[in-house]
């Protein structure tokens, strides 16, 4: 009997909010004095926006769940994930939260952040109805510990994800309270484990990726690490990847930006691994996501289509799987 028609590939929650970007000479100081910044812009925010629209342009049928405020941020959120592609069906307006908004004080290689929570950790457990399973292929936590209300959630989630055949991919982001804690648990039932560098050394207690990647794929899960301009690092049982972003193509030009990244690498990757395509082809479609998402302000402005990609002669091999596979 053919297995029924599932309208996602990817489903995650939002953590919903708006970008505010500030480059240029954005280090504050006080005593009232004032600075004159280089630039600013205001960009769709969350991890999970980001991933989602990289998705969407990539070819992959995605969707977010999650709240926005009645407010003209959570227009521009809705307008922002709609023109992307992004199914927003299951978002709803909160009658008394406001948007969450960020504000990034971006430098070339690195960005301080400052966010009011509002609709970002709106998502109750009683929000995750199986129903959301049932319809999708693969789901994917992308900022763990900002999504405090569902931290106890998660654990029984993706085991029934597991005992109804769909995927599931993590990427827990940075833990504002630094305590890394509630993470190993989770990774005996998630396929696909997506950190960057800091956060692997953090969440595994080590000072090397290597003995990170070791210690955390442990439990099964294919782990991913992102090493920035040092690239990727991989490992699945007994079998490693290593990924050199610095001989890669493209080079990286100048970046204005480096919001979403991480995330864009995420969609990349997962676009590939839902579609079959080797590892190596998998890391190579999340660099160039990532690399793509490095010229423009916020993660959203600078993503890549597929159909630019192919344009540009880059080859990938997907095959098509089975849903739940």
């Amino acid at each position: 009997m053919a297995k029924q028609q599932k309208t996602f590939d990817v489903l995650s929650v939002s953590d919903m909010c708006v970008d505010m970007i500030l480059t240029g000479n954005v280090r504050p100081q006080f005593h009232q004095v004032e600075q004159i910044i280089g630039d600013c812009s205001i960009e769709l925010g969350g991890s999970a926006n980001i991933f989602a629209s990289q998705m969407a342009k990539l070819g992959s049928r995605s969707g977010v769940l999650g709240w926005v405020g009645q407010d003209i941020l959570g227009d521009f959120a809705l307008r922002e994930l709609d023109g992307a592609g992004v199914d927003t069906s299951n978002v709803r307006r909160h009658p008394t939260l406001k948007t969450g908004i960020g504000f990034a004080l971006s430098e070339p290689d690195d960005r301080a952040i400052l966010a009011y929570i509002g609709t970002i950790d709106a998502t109750m457990p009683q929000h995750l109805e199986e129903r959301l399973l049932l319809d999708c292929r693969h789901w994917h936590i992308a900022t763990y510990f900002l999504l405090g209300n569902l931290r106890d959630t998660w654990l029984p989630w993706l085991r029934r994800a597991k005992q109804l055949g769909v995927t599931t991919s993590l990427d827990t982001n940075w833990d504002p309270a630094t305590c890394w804690t509630g993470v190993q648990e989770l990774l005996p039932y998630v396929d696909i484990f997506i950190p960057n560098e800091a956060e692997a050394l953090a969440i595994a207690g080590t000072s090397e990726v290597q003995s990170a990647a070791d210690k955390l794929a442990e439990s099964g899960t294919f782990v991913v690490v992102k090493r920035a301009e040092k690239g990727v690092f991989a490992k699945k049982a007994k079998q490693t990847w290593e990924f050199d972003a610095r001989r890669a193509e493209p080079p990286v030009g100048e970046i204005v930006d480096s919001t979403g990244a991480g995330d864009n690498f995420d969609a990349g990757f997962l676009h590939g691994w839902l579609n079959g395509a080797r590892v190596e082809e998998c890391i190579a479609l999340g660099h160039r996501c990532a690399v793509s998402s490095l010229s423009a302000a916020g993660g959203i402005r600078g993503q890549v289509r597929m159909e630019v990609l192919r344009s540009q002669g880059f080859q990938w091999t997907p095959r098509a799987m089975e849903y739940g596979t």
